[in-house]
Parts: C-alpha cells; sequence; structure tokens
C-alpha cells in the first residue's frame, strides 16, 4: 500500500533565519503545527544507521537512514529544505504538517516530507515503529533543521 499526498493549491511556506552566536544559520523558534502542539514526547530516532550516503552523478547527496520511533515519541518540529520521504517498515506513524490533516501511515506505506514545510511525525501507537528516511540533496546541506526549541537533534551527528 502507498500513500500518497496530493497538495492543491500550493502553499509556500517561508521560515526566516537568524544568526546564532556562532555565526551560523538557527530558524526561528516553532513550537506548534496547524496551531496544535503534536502529540507526544519529543525524542531523537533511536538506533540509527545511516544505510547508504553517496553523492549521485548529478552531483546531489543521497542519504538514506533507518532507525526506530519508539511508541510514544515524535521527532521535534522541523524542515527538510529539500524534502524527502519516510517509508514506515513495521509499527504507525502519526504524520503533522503544516497545511494539512494529519495522516497516520501504517506499515508498508511511504509519506512525503514537502520541503521547508514546517512538520513533526509521532509513534502514536504501543510498539516500535521501524523506518527508513531518504533525502536527495546537495552535498554540505543538511537534511534536517529542527525548529522546536529546546529540543533533541533528530539524527546522531554522524548523520547530518
Amino acid at each position: 500500500m502507498t500513500v500518497m499526498r496530493l497538495i492543491l493549491p500550493v502553499c509556500v511556506v517561508i521560515v526566516a533565519l537568524v544568526v546564532g552566536p556562532s555565526g551560523t544559520a538557527v530558524a526561528d523558534p516553532v513550537t506548534t503545527v496547524n496551531g496544535q502542539v503534536p502529540p507526544g514526547t519529543v525524542l531523537a530516532l533511536a538506533e540509527v544507521s545511516v544505510m547508504i550516503d553517496t553523492v549521485q552523478a548529478d552531483g546531489n547527496r543521497l542519504l538514506v537512514v533507518q532507525g526506530i520511533r519508539r511508541p510514544g515519541t515524535r521527532v521535534a518540529i522541523h524542515v527538510h529544505e529539500y524534502g524527502g520521504h519516510t517509508c514506515v517498515l513495521s509499527g504507525t506513524m502519526t504524520d503533522f504538517v503544516e497545511g494539512e490533516q494529519s495522516m497516520t501511515v501504517p506499515a508498508g506505506s511511504c509519506y512525503y516530507m514537502p520541503p521547508d514545510t514546517p512538520m513533526s511525525a509521532a509513534n502514536l501507537g504501543t510498539v516500535d515503529a521501524h523506518l527508513i528516511d531518504t533525502f536527495v540533496l546537495p552535498v554540505g546541506a543538511p537534511p534536517i533543521t529542527t525548529l522546536e526549541p529546546d529540543s533533541p537533534s533528530p539524527f546522531p551527528d554522524n548523520v547530518g
């Protein structure tokens, strides 16, 4: 089963960036998606491993990461500058995307993460959700930018 999302009309979300003390860009804090705090405790993905991290013939980086989203936890509100895809191998995820209805994604399905759109995803079930995230982005670009203040990094340092 494949879950597809069609968005009409196209909406553009602008994420403002400010320069932090280290001189790097830091996104303005965001604490809600569609006016509500997503359910679940913010926690990094567990048991993360990189399946592939390479530069494609077109010069873009292909990054595929797998991990486990524990029951009752969610990823901090974030954006993917270049979008991406998540496939749920087992368990169930609930995807929260600004401007869209929340969507429950069962095992055997994938969902699209649109670029530059605040989002979160939670495991509201009772069993671990095994996930695979895929990103195609320019070399040196981060796969994810966390917007929610005081949140753990979604991936370990070796993944970014």
